[in-house]
This record gives structure tokens, C-alpha cells and sequence, in this order.
């Protein structure tokens, strides 16, 4: 294997995963394991923690072997676009009360409203099936308390 690194993206990407997996692993040290049948509070951030890690390990090893062009600047628009929708959607969700559907449904239109090739009709079939599964698995699956739209 060559020292020499041919794919930066992979190598940060792969230095990133293992630091937060690490974290997650180390973290979840503090906490009770527990079983499998009765799982404590550091099943799962450990499981996904490690799981990370091995992740991490992959992606930073494969930047020694497979190339690939350099990163692209960053786009801060795209990056206000989507903060802008996570801000939008815990706020419609929270304060405003306005709905699980029409914060799914901005908060998909906001983040792909960010990307470099937005289209109206990809958006809205993506808001509209992302609301769905919200609601089928969030609000009927789950049974948490939320208001599914301003008037309900």
C-alpha cells in the first residue's frame, strides 16, 4: 500500500468518522451497558459508536487506494439554505405549532432549495413522501404527540 494519499475527501471523511465514533465509544463509557433483552442508556451510542469507528477505518483506507478530484469550494448559500431549514422546522414543530406535515414539507423545499440543481417538481415529490413516512412512522408508528397540522 502506497503512504501517498490520493483522495483527500476520503482521508478527512474517514479521520471524521473514527473521532466521532470514538466520542460516541468513550461517552457512552459513563453510562450502564446493559443486555441485549435490556439495554441501558450506552447500547446503542456504543454499538453506532464503534460501528462508526470500523466505518471510519474503511473510508480512511480507501483514500491510500481509489482517487478522485479535489473538494469543491463550499457554497455558503447552500449552507444557509439548509441551517435555515433545520431552524425553520424546529420552529414550525415547536413554538409555532404549525405541524409535522408543513415542517416536513419546508424543511425539504429549504435544504434542496440549498443544492446545485434544484427542481420544483423533484422537491415537492420528495416533501410529499418524506411527510407521509413522518407521519406513518413518527405520529401512527411511534404515537408521539404531535400535531400533524395547524388546525388539528
Amino acid at each position: 500500500m502506497s503512504s501517498k494519499i490520493k483522495s483527500i475527501k476520503d482521508f478527512n471523511a474517514g479521520l471524521m468518522f473514527i473521532a466521532f465514533g470514538l466520542v460516541f465509544a468513550i461517552v457512552a463509557k459513563n453510562y450502564p451497558m446493559g443486555t441485549a433483552v435490556r439495554m441501558g442508556p450506552a447500547y446503542f451510542p456504543t454499538i453506532l459508536g464503534w460501528l462508526l469507528v470500523f466505518l471510519g477505518v474503511i473510508v480512511f483506507i480507501q483514500s491510500f487506494i481509489s482517487s478522485d478530484e479535489k473538494p469543491k469550494k463550499m457554497d455558503p448559500r447552500a449552507l444557509l439554505w439548509i441551517l435555515g431549514s433545520v431552524l425553520a422546522f424546529a420552529l414550525l414543530v415547536g413554538p409555532l405549532n404549525a405541524g409535522l406535515v408543513p415542517a416536513s414539507v419546508i424543511i425539504v423545499i429549504m435544504s434542496a432549495y440549498g443544492g446545485e440543481e434544484f427542481r420544483w417538481r423533484d422537491a415537492i415529490i420528495s416533501a410529499t413522501v418524506l411527510s407521509i413516512a413522518c407521519v406513518g412512522i413518527f405520529y401512527y408508528g411511534l404515537g408521539l404527540p404531535f400535531r400533524l397540522f395547524p388546525w388539528s
